[in-house]
């Protein structure tokens, strides 16, 4: 997954779906991988375009959305899927979601609210894996939260420097790079002491020295990268 979140559009209405593609590529994070007009293109375009995020329409000509999401079901590594309908009935959001829809939103669509949505729907499967991996090595204090999401990051974009790395921490928790790296780097002195067979796994070994953030950093990314490939 890139830094921008690439989205597929699956939406039989003219109007709505020109409102998508317009919108979609000006909205932080995100861009327009496609759209689609039917179920049958949606599943096309799903196998070809491999988009990281789906917009489903449910009444949709040719295969309808619950048709397409059971047939997402069966992919190894289906895009996020939220589902966009007028229906509001509880009985077919639960079966929405009951097939694999990640969130369920009825029409109008605030397009505004998407970028923040999707940003945390498709990585907050990442860092729970990161913070899983980070715990069975031995891992705890504040150093832990900052380097699952920093290896988030680092995993979507593997050329992203530590400042990039650290940004999201820094915003949310209203630090500097100093502190984030602080926590960082004592974490990873435990787990280099302790040295863990998990922590040994990551590293290919037991490092003769304790690695630097970037270097531990970027061996989870990897690992993250690989359960999720």
């Amino acid at each position: 997954m890139g830094m921008e979140i690439r989205v597929l559009v699956a939406e039989d209405d003219p109007a709505a779906r020109r409102l998508l593609t317009a919108t979609l590529p000006h909205l932080p994070g995100l861009s327009l991988c496609g759209a689609a007009e039917n179920g049958l293109e949606c599943l096309e375009l799903v196998d070809r375009l491999r988009p990281d995020a789906l917009l489903l329409d449910l009444v949709m000509p040719c295969l309808d959305g619950l048709s397409v999401l059971r047939a997402l079901s069966r992919l190894p590594a289906p895009p996020v899927t939220i589902v966009t309908s007028q229906i509001a009935h509880q009985g077919v959001v639960k079966c929405s979601l009951s097939l694999g829809a990640s969130y369920y939103l009825v029409k109008p669509i605030n397009c505004q609210a998407l970028p923040q949505l999707l940003q945390f729907l498709c990585l907050a499967p990442l860092k729970r894996a990161a913070l899983a991996l980070l715990e069975e090595m031995g891992a705890s204090g504040m150093g832990m939260e900052a380097a699952a999401q920093a290896a988030v990051v680092l995993c979507q974009d593997p050329t992203a420097l530590l400042k990039q790395a650290y940004a999201p921490t820094i915003s949310d928790q209203h630090t500097c790079y100093a502190s984030v790296e602080k926590n960082i780097r004592a974490m990873v002195d435990k787990l280099h002491t302790a040295a863990s067979p998990a922590y040994r796994s990551l590293m290919g070994g037991l490092p003769l020295q304790r690695p630097s953030n970037l270097v531990f950093l970027r061996r989870l990314a990897q690992a993250l990268d690989q359960a999720g490939a």
